[in-house]
């Protein structure tokens, strides 16, 4: 079952070319007391599934973003869009990403909503 919203100890695909398969999220950060993520904000994830030969060990923990939810996203037209799956993106410690190609789409507002949101959106292939 896919989890709607994002909250502590929730599993997220990785959709990029770290290393990473899955990761369990360990907190949202930005405020004490945020019970939510949405799409844009900052985790502190815990790899969880990896793949073979990869730099990324399994049970370290790294900063992401979230890129994609299940959870409905309502644009500034009123349209709605949601995915089919919670996607995260790994960053290092410097919050910078640590991959190369992102794989799948990635939201065009990404480019306001997030320091990083330019590096994200020039590193995918497909913007919606």
């Amino acid at each position: 079952m896919i989890n709607k919203m994002i909250q502590n100890e929730t599993y997220l695909n990785v959709c990029d070319n770290s290393g990473a398969k899955t990761a369990c999220c360990i907190k949202i950060l930005g405020s004490s007391k945020k019970k939510y993520a949405y799409l844009g904000d900052l985790l502190k994830v815990s790899i969880k599934k990896i793949n073979t030969y990869s730099k990324i060990k399994r049970g370290e923990v790294y900063n992401s973003v979230l890129i994609r939810s299940v959870y409905n996203f309502k644009r500034f037209d009123g349209s709605y869009i949601s995915f089919n799956e919670n996607s995260i993106v790994i960053l290092n410690s410097k919050n910078e990403p640590c991959f190369t190609r992102i794989f799948g789409p990635v939201l065009k507002e990404f480019k306001k909503k997030n320091i990083l949101g330019s590096k994200i959106i020039s590193l995918s292939s497909i913007i919606i």
